[in-house]
């Protein structure tokens, strides 16, 4: 018997939507520090796929990132300039992301009236 300490396993579906974001966020970061263009990545990943078709992943699969409503796209330079002002490294943006998650989570079910 292991000695890790049991977690609850994340389905593969929302395992490959958080990876998805994750990507989405490093190519926002590299797009904004100017080091390359959203389409330089698209047409890279293009590439890759017509030269290797079992990889080829149907583009309805997922939504594409990045298509984010100018509000979202406000808030999100907000919270990085924020993150960036502070000096949190990724870790610690990371980890008080999640609290926040938690908390909003947390006022969603206190609006309805559950708390479990």
């Amino acid at each position: 018997m292991s000695d890790r300490s049991t977690r609850e396993s994340m389905p593969l579906e929302e395992a490959t939507v958080s990876d998805m974001w994750e990507i989405a966020a490093i190519v926002e970061v590299l797009e904004r520090k100017g080091l390359c263009a959203k389409q330089d990545l698209y047409d890279i990943i293009t590439e890759f796929r017509r030269k290797n078709p079992r990889a080829s992943i149907p583009a309805t699969a997922f939504p594409k990132p990045y298509l984010l409503t100018e509000t979202e796209n406000t808030i999100i330079d907000n919270i990085l300039e924020l993150l960036n002002k502070h000096g949190l490294t990724l870790h610690r943006s990371q980890n008080l992301l999640e609290r926040l998650g938690r908390i909003l989570e947390m006022g969603q079910r206190v609006a309805k009236g559950t708390t479990n």
